[in-house]
């Protein structure tokens, strides 16, 4: 199995969104959190069924929640660069991806 790294700036997305949810409705924050677990399991399990879209990334949509998962399969391992909400401008998540190359 591969390496599964998730970085710094994508857990800090996860966090996020989870306490703007949360604070929205009671449990919706866990209903999001289940949702990018059901996506990331699916990433780990099968990475490479989700198209390259930019930059060698990819993009695997989060059932239910306007958020994607930008993620790269390189060599030994996944790395996900970001739980991007798909509302902001998507520089965001690619800046993140050009400081890791």
């Amino acid at each position: 199995m591969l390496d599964f790294i998730i970085l710094d700036d994508a857990e800090d997305d996860l966090l996020n969104a989870y306490n703007w949810y949360q604070a929205k409705e009671l449990e919706l924050g866990d209903r999001f959190l289940s949702s990018v677990q059901e996506g990331l399991t699916l990433i780990r399990q099968h990475p490479d069924i989700f198209t390259v879209s930019i930059v060698e990334c990819r993009r695997a949509l989060i059932s239910k929640f306007p958020f994607e998962i930008i993620y790269e399969k390189k060599e030994n391992r996944i790395v996900v660069y970001s739980v991007f909400n798909c509302s902001q401008h998507p520089q965001r998540w690619k800046s993140r991806v050009l400081r890791e190359d």
